[in-house]
């Protein structure tokens, strides 16, 4: 022994710290460690974990997995399920049900479980070079200005520790712990969903995924979607613009169990269903998702459409061009806000201006649901085709301006004149409609 003092062990700086490893944290880790950068990728919670969703994997989803490796993987395990026979069911009990995915070539949605989805996204990144860290609460961060680099605060197993980084990137979910910390103003959760799953061999569901419209919560409803292995995702979204509330959840993801009929008739009488979780959600994109050395992506950013609560494909489109501007940051030495607005700018180009879209469409829906009635006779009348361009515009593939073609909108005017008509005489009759092989027929309670 030299008797000499022990010297610290210096903390490495990684070029970027991802706090939060969901679909956007781990998609920014992944699109940067495959470039090169040094990636710490913190988790506050050891995977395999569950998150509340939807579970539908959308095609711009589906792109970035492809990428990763993920979604052979997923089909190789049988973890995902393609989403091919679905449709939607309006207020006024009106439906078209089909196989969109005979025109479109291949389904536009698979299902696949968070609990799964997550750590294979997270695994990607590792794979990709990126340092996963598990079981970390990051608690504060703090910007040495004259260094450029973050001091990032957590406990891990319940011992402080801290890393540093020349960038931060905050995934950390809709009531994102991180920026609240640093001051960051960030509006409310404004939506709530609630998740429950139905166990396999219980349920009468023998579609992919239908949407139902409830009267009195549009521009909100409920979905059924089947899961790989059977399994059943029952959720309902609360979105705003309509009569309930986000107080209301609870309230309408039981009696919609209770009182709408193909929702009914598709559960069964013997089902056996998880108790209902219910989670926040941020929708539209905030005004400011980047600040010095710092971005904001996922749901901390808003990225979730406000007319169908879709965010998986937003956050992983919002990592990668999270990713990609950090990228361009790093290489000139540039981390300044003024640089990393691009983000904000890029986000908006690809997505954020079609939520302007989603809320106008909202609110028009919220006030006129005879629209959905309507959009739902149409399908009846032209068949797969319009089921399959209604899916494009939901899932992300098309946008929302879409049904402002004089093609679109022109036989939907007309379509919600002969409904107001209908409703007016009181001929609201329940007609619901399944075409899955050319015949058109009814699907009764």
């Amino acid at each position: 022994m030299s008797g000499e003092p022990e010297q610290p062990v210096p903390v490495p700086v990684y070029d970027v710290c991802v706090v939060g490893a969901g679909p956007s944290g781990a998609t920014c880790a992944y699109y940067l460690a495959q470039r090169g950068k040094r990636v710490l990728l913190l988790e506050k919670k050891t995977f395999p974990r569950d998150k509340l969703c939807g579970d539908a994997v959308c095609t711009n989803a589906q792109i970035h997995l492809d990428r990763m490796g993920v979604l052979r993987e997923l089909e190789e395990e049988g973890t995902g399920h393609w989403a091919a026979v679905g449709g939607l069911v309006s207020p006024r009990r009106i439906g078209f049900i089909g196989n969109s995915a005979k025109q479109n070539g291949r389904p536009l949605v698979m299902a696949v479980k968070r609990m799964i989805l997550d750590e294979k996204i997270a695994r990607a990144a590792q794979r990709a070079g990126a340092l996963l860290v598990e079981n970390t609460t990051v608690t504060g961060a703090s910007l040495s200005r004259a260094e450029g680099v973050w001091t990032v605060q957590a406990t891990r197993n319940g011992a402080a520790v801290s890393y540093r980084a020349r960038a931060l990137v905050a995934a950390d979910g809709a009531l994102s712990r991180l920026t609240q910390a640093l001051g960051i103003p960030t509006p409310p959760p404004d939506s709530v969903c609630s998740r429950a799953y139905i166990k396999a061999g219980t349920h009468q569901f023998d579609m992919d995924g239908v949407v139902f419209y409830e009267l009195d919560m549009v521009p909100g409803y409920c979905a059924l979607f089947r899961e790989a292995g059977g399994d059943v995702n029952y959720c309902v979204y609360i979105i705003p613009g309509g009569r309930c509330s986000i107080d209301d959840l609870y309230e309408m993801h039981h009696r919609i169990l209770r009182d709408n009929p193909y929702v009914r008739r598709a559960v069964g009488p013997h089902a056996v269903i998880d108790k209902m979780k219910g989670a926040p959600l941020r929708l539209g994109g905030i005004r400011k998702s980047y600040h010095d050395h710092l971005l904001i992506v996922g749901d901390a950013a808003g990225h979730i459409d406000p007319l169908t609560g879709e965010g998986i494909h937003h956050a992983m489109d919002g990592g990668y061009l999270a990713a990609e501007v950090l990228c361009e940051a790093l290489a000139v030495g540039d981390l300044s806000e003024r640089f990393l607005r691009r983000y904000q700018d890029r986000w908006m180009r690809a997505f954020g201006r079609d939520f302007f879209w989603s809320k106008k469409m909202a609110q028009v829906f919220a006030k006129a649901p005879i629209l959905v009635d309507a959009s739902a006779a149409v399908m009846q009348r032209k068949g797969a085709d319009s089921l399959l361009e209604w899916g494009r515009v939901m899932t992300g593939v098309a946008p929302k301006r879409y049904f402002l073609r004089p093609e679109v909108a022109l036989p939907l005017l007309v379509e919600t004149g002969r409904q107001v008509v209908r409703q007016a005489l009181g001929k609201i009759v329940p007609d619901v409609r399944v075409s899955l092989d050319g015949v058109v027929r009814p699907w009764m309670p």
